[in-house]
């Protein structure tokens, strides 16, 4: 870890990170800033109450550009707030200000081409190694006028500055799916290098230092120092910083209960808080003193009122020409003159077919470099196929395999319905946050991310269950004709291909997986109930007539029933026979003689035929991917 700080210390590899040795540094101006937000409760005249995040009149000044500026405050008091207000990623309140350079911002989107946003947890795929990872960041997010061979030698760039070249083989790595990888202040390290290569003029981050031991935290604002000297402006929260850490900052900006209490230089602070009646002891960190002893008070006696110091810092900050009476420079110069900043020309990035042949490679890089969810995958397919087998073994002809039959091709398709929708959930899971975190930055679409997810899981959902099924047909005694058993396994495929759409939906329609995966077996359930093997057609009440209709399950049954009853022979035992009477005299009978006519008994749909299950499979198919990628814009959209 020493050679980071050395080699940030030396000035090598920079070229290519910050925006170039021409860079102009980009100030970032607020004035009369506020953020509300509405809360679930309600007020006696029936209207929803609304809390304010952070109050109106003390949030007004520049964030100079190539400066480090920390924004610090206990927890709740407006930190992250701000820093998504400022990167437009959270609308402020009405008369709220912006400035870019001292020209009134026109839209977020011209904050988000310019900045980039270091999110506090990092969400990167496991099994990516670090050159791929940000290898993939240049790829997707640096100009189409770029070659590719000039974007990898970008990425490269940036691993040398970020002192990642050593672990730029090893996997990313994750404790909770015990793949091995990189540290924690390497990990942090990728995180903003991924972001970073695009040459952002503006950098946000939260919390960077979250979880990391303090010698590590010290290298990670090193390198954030060392990107303010290339032009670029810095502004991340952070959480009691060490006192070496301290020393780095340019300014800070202290927020507490919704209000700025300082916002200048972070050498400063101590003469400023020592003014007012709060002095830092020498040789002690001035972050930790702030935070025990003037945003909050460690020793506090029992008439400590915390409303009360917020008020006491407020007007004092205000009386010092904070607040109302600090205006920025820019915007008090030339903020309401007519002009604007300048956005970069070439924003055009990779296009939605490069996007979908990155994501695709990357996808199925992630899928066969998890051997453990494949295995399990299929270890889950044949062990289903082995107990099925061992339970109906060669079911024969006699009438009694008629039950056996229908229960063998109702938990096939069952089992093929609840696989398909569980996988989904469990692996798409898992990668959701890293896409969120993407889409965010504007890596790529969600269009090409949906069908490259979708072709990637396509190989996996084709051969597992065909698998199983070869397993279940011969061992079971289905009717041993080619294409009756190719008619299956197209079924059963393009079954599960119809579950995994619907788990995709499930995944994006809830913000928590967890709740998704409380929800399948609720919809799962129904779909199962009305089928057509626990209850008649004719039987269904009106008002759930509708449910078959949706069902993938009963246009899978009724194509396995149909495929594997039709022109098959059935013969009766001597205790199968039934007695019957017919114009009054007693015969016995056969109660079916061939599969068909078993059909024909049971209300099987005649027109519902293999073929025309199959394009219903198929279609539903269609149609869920199409409505999973609208609930998937609609989450990472809410999300913004």
């Amino acid at each position: 870890m020493a050679s980071v700080i050395e080699y940030v210390e030396r000035g090598e590899g920079t070229a290519f990170v910050g925006g170039g040795e021409d860079t102009k540094p980009l100030t970032l101006s607020m004035a009369e800033l506020s953020y509300e937000v509405e809360l679930r409760s309600k007020t006696e005249m029936g209207e929803r109450k609304r809390k304010q995040i952070l109050k109106p009149g003390t949030f007004n000044g520049d964030f100079q550009g190539g400066k480090l500026t920390a924004i610090m405050g206990p927890s709740g008091a407006g930190k992250t707030s701000l820093l998504n207000i400022l990167a437009g990623r959270v609308t402020p309140a009405k008369g709220s200000k912006i400035y870019l350079d001292g020209r009134p911002l026109q839209q977020n989107s011209d904050i988000q081409s310019l900045s980039a946003y270091v999110q506090q947890d990092d969400c990167m795929l496991a099994t990516q190694t670090v050159r791929e990872t940000v290898e993939m960041a240049a790829l997707l997010r640096l100009p189409s006028g770029m070659s590719r061979s000039e974007k990898l030698s970008r990425a490269n760039e940036t691993l040398e500055l970020f002192g990642l070249t050593k672990c730029a083989d090893t996997y990313i790595g994750d404790p909770s799916s015990k793949v091995i990888g990189v540290s924690g202040g390497e990990r942090k390290r990728v995180s903003i290098a991924m972001i970073s290569v695009a040459q952002p003029q503006i950098l946000f981050l939260d919390e960077p230092t979250s979880g990391l031991d303090s010698f590590i935290a010290f290298s990670v604002i090193k390198v954030l120092k060392k990107l303010c000297g290339r032009g670029v402006t810095v502004l991340t929260t952070i959480h009691q910083p060490s006192s070496d850490i301290f020393q780095l900052f340019d300014d800070l900006l202290l927020v507490q209960s919704g209000s700025v209490v300082y916002h200048g230089p972070a050498d400063a602070s101590v003469s400023y808080f020592g003014s007012i009646g709060f002095q830092c002891p020498p040789l002690s960190n001035p972050a930790d003193y702030f935070f025990m002893h003037v945003l909050t008070e460690l020793e506090a006696a029992p008439s400590y009122d915390q409303d009360s110091r917020e008020r006491e810092l407020r007007s004092a900050w205000e009386s010092r020409g904070g607040g109302e009476g600090q205006r920025t420079l820019l915007v008090g110069k030339g903020g309401e003159e007519e002009g604007t900043y300048e956005i970069p020309q070439e924003t055009t990035r990779s296009t939605m077919i490069e996007q979908f042949k990155l994501l695709l490679r990357r996808s199925w890089g992630e899928a066969t470099r998890n051997p453990m969810r494949v295995r399990a995958q299929m270890v889950q397919s044949v062990a289903f196929a082995f107990i099925i087998s061992t339970i109906w073994w060669q079911l024969g002809s006699s009438q009694n395999s008629i039950q056996d039959r229908n229960g063998v091709l109702f938990f096939m398709s069952a089992n093929g319905m609840m696989s398909s929708i569980m996988g989904v959930l469990s692996t798409f899971g898992n990668e959701r946050s890293s896409f969120i975190r993407d889409y965010e930055n504007q890596l790529y679409k969600v269009g090409p991310y949906l069908l490259a997810k979708v072709a990637c899981e396509a190989p996996f959902y084709f051969f597992i269950p065909l698998t199983g099924v070869t397993i279940m047909y011969f061992s079971v005694g289905f009717q041993n004709v080619g294409s009756k058993y190719l008619n299956t396994a197209v079924i059963m495929v393009t079954l599960n291909y119809a579950g995994m759409s619907m788990g995709l939906i499930l995944a994006s329609l809830f913000a928590d997986i967890a709740v998704a995966l409380l929800v399948a077996p609720l919809i799962i359930m129904p779909l199962m109930m009305f089928s057509g093997f626990f209850l008649n057609a004719d039987s269904t009440p009106v008002y759930y007539s509708w449910i078959p209709w949706i069902s993938p399950m009963k246009y899978a049954f009724s194509a396995l029933a149909t495929n594997e009853y039709g022109g098959l022979e059935l013969s009766c035992g001597p205790d199968e026979y039934i007695v019957v009477t017919i114009d009054g005299a007693s015969r016995s009978v056969c109660p079916f003689e061939s599969g068909d006519v078993f059909l024909e008994t049971f209300n099987i749909e005649s027109y519902l035929t293999i073929g025309t299950c199959q394009v219903c499979l198929m279609g539903m198919t269609g149609l869920c991917i199409f409505t999973s990628f609208l609930a998937l814009r609609r989450l990472v959209r809410k999300g913004k």
